[in-house]
């Protein structure tokens, strides 16, 4: 990620006061920020802990990881 101090999609300072509003344009390069607006973590974000907890990862998902779930 290149960008992790504001949010691509919300007003205020940061992008994090409001979140997206209607009509309000949000960044062109999504993959590349944290935060989508003031709470919520973008898809790549997402991307990452999804992969981390499918995995098994402890620090991601605890007990067990998903795929571990899925072998039970």
């Amino acid at each position: 990620f290149t960008v992790s101090n504001r949010a691509c999609c919300g007003v205020g300072m940061y992008g994090g006061a409001l979140t997206c509003l209607p009509l309000e344009k949000p960044c062109e390069d999504r993959d590349q920020h944290v935060f989508w607006d003031a709470f919520h973590p973008t898809q790549a974000v997402h991307k990452i802990i999804a992969q981390s907890c499918y995995s098994g990862q402890q620090s991601a998902c605890q007990p067990v990881g998903l795929l571990e779930l899925a072998r039970l």
